[in-house]
């Protein structure tokens, strides 16, 4: 089998390339710019240039589309991908969606719950892009979707380092109802595995499947902060006033988030840099939404980190980017 990698320098991708290079599966490496180290099979592909991507797909057997950033690149960068694979004789897609689909939905979310693009930009390509999977399992094409929660573990700057640096300045915490939502945190390694999995089910011509991906025993966010506040000497752990949120929030965030695009446009990176973490609404709702990812159809499958695995591998990760 022959695997070409969209999105390759990313969190997901990059681990990704690794492990199938290490499971002895062929695997190409595309990214629109240069990889962060020197890696094996790695090539510089705009994968919304209809007619290059149509070009790597013909040799390839699978294709796996880890591409972020824009909307346009997730939901328009979908539609382009599909048209090239049925160019060339429909290859199987691996596609990386997210919960975000399901949006502000709350209670215990399957594969067959229904989406909420109106929640965010994000959700709004991500639904968009899964429909463009959809139409390509209409038109013959094999494809597998996953669905992951948040996916900590090594190299997460989201979910570990943000996280951790909120704590060490005392912006998160104990948040009390604020926090108690499930954090659905999905170990990077188990997502990796999930695709090589995607790779290698037998489907049938116009066959897509689903999978939510969650470690089963993921904690609420209060107990990851708390968790990760104490491994990290972030004590004591300080209990977070609804009011501090909000202010955090809807005041102090966006100022930095203005003071970042500034910097970016006077080319002064390293400043931008200095600046605290923002602390945006979406990420404050989030903390709060008592949504479950049912992950038994991926668990009967796959087995998953448990919560303290995952943690000790986050925790051991961040203390070695410190040093």
């Amino acid at each position: 089998m022959k695997v070409l990698i969209l999105g390759a320098t990313g969190h997901v991708g990059s681990r990704l390339h690794t492990h199938l290079q290490h499971a002895n599966i062929s695997s190409i490496a595309a990214s629109r710019g240069r990889m962060r180290s020197n890696v094996a099979n790695h090539i510089i592909l705009d994968s919304m240039n209809l007619a290059e991507l149509t070009k790597q797909l013909q040799n390839v057997d699978a294709v796996v589309n880890c591409v972020a950033g824009s909307k346009d690149a997730i939901g328009a960068g979908a539609q382009i991908l599909t048209q090239a694979a049925l160019a060339v004789g429909k290859p199987t897609i691996v596609h990386l969606s997210t919960m975000s689909v399901y949006g502000a939905s709350e209670g215990v979310i399957t594969e067959t719950s229904p989406f909420d693009p109106d929640y965010n930009w994000y959700a709004a390509a991500k639904c968009e892009a899964e429909g463009h999977m959809q139409a390509y399992a209409r038109a013959g094409g094999k494809v597998v979707v996953l669905r992951p929660g948040c996916i900590h573990g090594p190299g997460s700057v989201q979910w570990v380092e943000r996280i951790a640096n909120l704590l060490k300045t005392f912006r998160l915490g104990d948040l009390g109802s604020a926090g108690d939502g499930w954090s659905n945190l999905v170990h990077v390694d188990d997502v990796v595995k999930a695709i090589h999995f995607g790779l290698e089910i037998p489907l049938a011509a116009g066959e897509i499947q689903h999978f939510n991906l969650a470690a089963p025993d993921s904690p609420r966010w209060n107990q990851y902060f708390i968790d990760l506040a104490q491994a990290i000497d972030a004590t004591p752990v300080k209990r977070i006033h609804p009011l501090q949120l909000k202010l955090d929030s809807k005041a102090f965030s966006p100022a930095i988030k203005i003071s970042q695009k500034l910097l970016a446009k006077a080319k002064q990176a390293g400043l931008a840099n200095r600046l605290p973490e923002p602390l945006p609404p979406s990420l404050v709702r989030l903390f709060k939404q008592h949504i479950f990812l049912d992950a038994q159809k991926a668990s009967a499958n796959l087995s998953f980190m448990t919560y303290e695995q995952s943690l000790l591998s986050s925790i051991e990760w961040l203390k070695n980017e410190q040093h």
